[in-house]
């Protein structure tokens, strides 16, 4: 073999993990190129309804107090964070808002797989753990529908796992950020972090109370991270309330359209099934692996292995719980943006997948597992 060819077959073993996430990122981001390529802008969804609020902005140079579609001359409600970043990069740039929109919805794309691999990578310690997450972002369709969709809810599909990665690191401060931003993403997000957050934390205090209860000394450790998920609880609800008092002069929830109108289709086994029938099977061993590997440290030493820590679990637990009950809140009566909550299981679960083809090569006895890429 010549010298070049093993100096190239050198550099694809050293740098193989890093060529094959940037495929990863470049084949969703040509599969998303389809929302400018084919037309000039984006006008499916809400795109026109989000644009003139966003064109007011820049021509005015501040953010409307009042609704200007559906007749116009009420209070707008709804939440700034997406508008603003749109209207903000188009002043930046020059850039038409409409055409931005599409932009902003690629760039906003890529940065949701980048961030669920750094969530799934700070869950589990393990960097094949996280490719394989990203891979299965591409496999999914409901995920791929949601981030080629100009709309808050993408911002959101972000700010969600964005937000709990510094819950993971237990950075507070960046979690309570992180959360507050959210709250002004989108209404149905910040329900879904907090609700995520709030069964962590509790989670976290039945974990200490067990403890507790065996008399051991390691209580005070999941009892003060419960505490703690407060921080970005707090951040999150105060930064809404505000915002909803200001604009809508009530923090009572009763009068905003979510809640009035019912918005939202049932998630049936169709719908449930764009979750990707790739992804679902290695969703279920995912879970059982991580029920049944959870505390674990890693493999024997010198090995490359995957940690799945007890705060890791009962976050993926508690992400999944709730996100699943949201899904399906029609059955609890409420009726309220079912599929859109659908979304945020979905995103769990593609990571939860990344863990189930992990352990499936694992078992099988794969030797490239053991050396860290």
């Amino acid at each position: 073999m010549s010298d070049k060819m093993e100096m190239l077959f050198s550099a694809v073993k050293k740098y193989w993990f890093i060529v094959a996430l940037i495929l990863i990122v470049l084949v969703a981001l040509w599969y998303r190129l389809g929302v400018i390529d084919s037309f000039v802008v984006p006008t499916y969804g809400n795109t026109m309804y989000h644009v003139g609020i966003e064109r007011e902005t820049i021509l005015t140079q501040h953010y409307p107090r009042y609704e200007l579609s559906y007749g116009g001359g009420f209070p707008n409600f709804y939440v700034p964070a997406y508008r603003m970043l749109i209207a903000s990069m188009s002043v930046a740039t020059g850039i038409d808002p409409m055409v931005m929109s599409g932009l902003m919805t690629i760039t906003i794309a890529i940065f949701v797989m980048l961030v669920m691999f750094a969530v799934a990578y700070r869950l589990s310690s393990n960097l094949y753990v996280a490719l394989f997450a990203a891979f299965f972002f591409l496999m999914s369709p409901e995920i791929t529908i949601f981030t080629m969709r100009p709309l808050p809810e993408l911002l959101g599909l972000f700010m969600v796992p964005f937000t709990l990665y510094f819950v993971i690191r237990r950075d507070w401060p960046l979690a309570a950020v992180g959360a507050a931003i959210t709250a002004l993403t989108h209404q149905m997000t910040l329900a879904t972090l907090a609700a995520v957050i709030g069964v962590y934390m509790l989670f976290q205090l039945a974990r200490a109370g067990l403890d507790f209860m065996k008399k051991k000394e390691g209580y005070r450790e999941p009892l003060g991270i419960a505490l703690r998920c407060l921080v970005p609880l707090m951040a999150a609800c105060i930064t809404y309330g505000l915002w909803q008092l200001y604009t809508l002069g009530t923090i009572s929830l009763s009068g905003i359209a979510q809640v009035v109108y019912r918005e939202g289709n049932v998630v049936d086994l169709p719908l449930f099934l764009r979750t990707g029938v790739f992804v679902l099977p290695f969703f279920a061993i995912g879970l059982a692996y991580i029920a049944s590997s959870m505390g674990n440290g890693k493999k024997a030493e010198g090995e490359y292995g995957c940690t799945i820590s007890t705060d890791s679990a009962l976050l993926i637990f508690a992400w999944t719980a709730i996100t699943l009950l949201l899904s399906f809140n029609d059955k609890l009566g409420i009726h309220i943006f079912m599929d859109r909550f659908f979304t945020f299981f979905v995103q769990a679960a593609i990571i939860i997948a990344g863990f189930g083809m992990y352990a499936l090569l694992d078992a099988i006895g794969l030797d490239a597992l053991k050396v860290k890429p």
